[in-house]
Formats: C-alpha cells, structure tokens, sequence
C-alpha cells in the first residue's frame, strides 16, 4: 500500500488504516481496514481527516500492542497535520510556495515536520503501543529517515531555526503565511516544544526498517537492461541537482570521447531534481531533465536518454518523464519547437506530447525517486 498506512495487530487479520493517493486504484483490502484517500503533493482536506481519524486511532492503542506503520513517498503531503492556528490552507500555500522553489525535499520536510502533530516523531510520541514497527519505502536520496514521509516515527535532529533559514534560502520566507512564520518564530524562542531528538525517551521501542528505495529500483533495471545483452553500470543512486543539470550531465556523459570509467551500454543515475518554476507550462523535473538534454546530444546516433519517475507521475502532468535520442532536436526543429522556449516556460511536457515522446505508464501504486538512463 502507499502513502502511509497505519495498522494494529490485535490477532489476525490485521485492523487499522490505509492511506492512498487520490485517483488511485482501490487496492484489495480486509473488511476491517479502513480505507482513506488524500491528495499529492499539496495536502488537501482529505488528507486532513485522515490525519484525524489515525490520531484518534492511536490514542486507543494499549500498552500491549504493536503498531505496524507501512509508509512510501508522499506520506508528507498526505497526513497533513498543521497545529493550532495553522489553516490547512496555510499548508497548502506554503507547501506550493516551496515545491515551486529549488528546495530540496531536506529543506522542504525540515520546514513540514516543524509545523505539523504527527511528522518530526510526533506520531510515535502520540502512540502507547508496546513497539513500533515501520516498514519503508523510501524515496529520499541517501535514505535519511528523518526526511522519508518527514519522519512520522524518527527522531527529528532539525530545529525551528532550520526550518526558518529554510525558508529564507529559498526566497519563501517574506511571502508565507504570517501563522505560518508566527508559529515557527515562536518554536525558535522556545516557547512552543522542539520535535523530539536523538536519543528521546520512548523511541527504543521504535524500529524503522527500509525495504525499499531508489537503489533497489536502479539495480533491478541495470538487470533487466543486462539481460537483453546491454551493459549497465549504476552510477549513484542518490544524485541531488537541479534538473536543467541533470540534462547537461546526461548530455555530457554520452559526448565524453575518451575512454569512460564505465563501460560501453547503458548507464543508470538515480535520485532526485528540483525545478525553479518561473513559467506557467505543464511538466516536472524529469521531463525538465529530458528537455535540457536535447539539445547537447543532437546528430549523436545510437545514443537515447530518458528520464522517469518510479510513481508514475511527473510534476502536474499526466506523465511518468519523457524519452530522446541523437533525433529528437531536428524533429523539434521541423515543428518549429525551440527546448528553449519551452524550457523558459516550464511546458517540457507538451514539448515532447508535440513530438510523442513522453513517457506515459499510469499511477504504479509506490514512489522511490527518480531514474535516468542513457544509453550509448
């Protein structure tokens, strides 16, 4: 299941909570799970209730029991759970404020575990269960759990200071909420309690376990890209940059004429982009990506590169990322589609729709970053 899904074990089957994205299918559920959708990647007040309805599902557990939390990406935006005097509608403007910024999803949780009542450990603090079990799929470059779901059952090692300059490095800061920078000033004073750090009371009892992410995803394509004889090397899997960059080094790696260190086939780089939004146009980072990179492989034959994301989805298209090769410019030309244009406008995704080169998969129910593949 994906988003967060929170369930007790009192014998079998399993009683409890599911959370899924909105416009997702139905996954098949025991009667007694409860099932609730929210939205992604601005909270919505479906989400909310589902904040609620788990909140108040933990204050019943006993002493004796074990919650069993399965949480995946876009768990941060789908429990919404602002304090007091924090509208959800604060939460949304500022949460969009931040995705169309450069910041990165350390920044931007950093700021969301700080003005929420669940993320940051809070959830686990408001839990009296015995133990704690979490079992994650992480989407979050270099797994730091504090950032996976903003880390409803980690310890949070950031402060309401961080969150503060978080939204100063990105511009944000002067254009939020005022009960938004209110309530964050306010926990800089210390006179409203930090998250819970490193070495808190009560998280002994808790265990988060990873079973999944963006590395698990690369391995498994590098295998699949090997078996059809096609060599593949994984380069990292916990690339950070922005997407214009990412393009640039794709296009880079597949002009490099001396010998390479990887060899000759397919190499794989995952991980996660931001995108500065200036224009209005319709795509996300991986077909931002895609579209940087169409102009610095032009004439290069037998070289293709694409961009995807695992969830499906990219940025506010119905898209997954887009695909190019050595071609892809001149046939751009004869449309009359300039990459810079569109990039100027952030429309990366009706660029290559012009062209039908976007990757389209569907929803595929779980989120561990992104993959980038060039192949040469």
């Amino acid at each position: 299941m994906t988003g967060a899904a929170l369930q007790t074990l009192r014998g079998w089957p399993i009683e409890g909570i599911s959370v899924v994205p909105t416009n997702q299918a139905v996954p098949s559920l025991d009667a007694r799970i409860r099932l609730l959708r929210a939205s992604h990647p601005v909270p919505g007040p479906d989400g909310l209730l589902a904040s609620r309805s788990i909140s108040t599902a933990l204050s019943k557990l006993g002493k004796d029991e074990l919650l069993l939390c399965m949480i995946s990406g876009g768990a941060s935006a789908m429990l919404p759970s602002p304090p007091p005097g924090i509208s959800l509608r604060d939460e949304q403007r500022l949460t969009t404020m931040l995705v169309r910024s450069r910041a990165t999803i350390h920044d931007i949780n950093t700021v969301r575990r700080h003005i929420s009542t669940l993320k940051g450990g809070r959830l686990a603090q408001l839990c009296q269960a015995e133990s704690i079990l979490s079992l994650i799929i992480s989407d979050v470059p270099g797994n730091f759990l504090p950032d996976i779901g903003s880390g409803v059952t980690v310890e949070d090692p950031t402060t309401f200071r961080q969150a503060v300059e978080a939204l100063g490095k990105y511009g944000v800061w002067e254009n939020a909420p005022r009960t938004v920078k209110d309530h964050l000033v306010l926990g800089q004073q210390g006179k409203i309690p930090e998250t819970p750090k490193p070495g808190a009371s009560g998280f002994a009892r808790v265990h988060n376990l990873i079973i999944a992410d963006n590395a698990t995803a690369c391995i498994a394509a590098a295998k699949s890209l090997s078996a059809d004889e096609s060599a593949a090397t994984v380069l990292t899997s916990r690339a950070e940059m922005e997407a214009s960059q990412m393009g640039r080094l794709l296009a880079a790696v597949a002009t490099e004429r001396r010998p390479r260190p990887f060899t000759q086939g397919a190499v794989l780089i995952g991980g996660e982009t931001t995108v500065l939004v200036r224009g209005n146009g319709v795509g996300g980072r991986n077909q931002e990506a895609a579209l940087s990179a169409v102009e610095g492989i032009a004439d290069l034959d037998g070289v293709v590169v694409g961009a995807l994301g695992t969830d499906g989805i990219d940025g506010n298209s119905n898209a997954a990322g887009a695909i190019l090769d050595g071609r892809t410019f001149h046939r751009a030309e004869q449309k009359a589609l300039r990459p810079k244009d569109y990039l100027t406008r952030n429309d990366s995704y009706h660029f290559f729709r012009a062209l039908n080169d976007n990757l389209v998969t569907g929803r595929t129910g779980t989120n561990v970053g992104d993959i980038y593949l060039m192949i040469h």
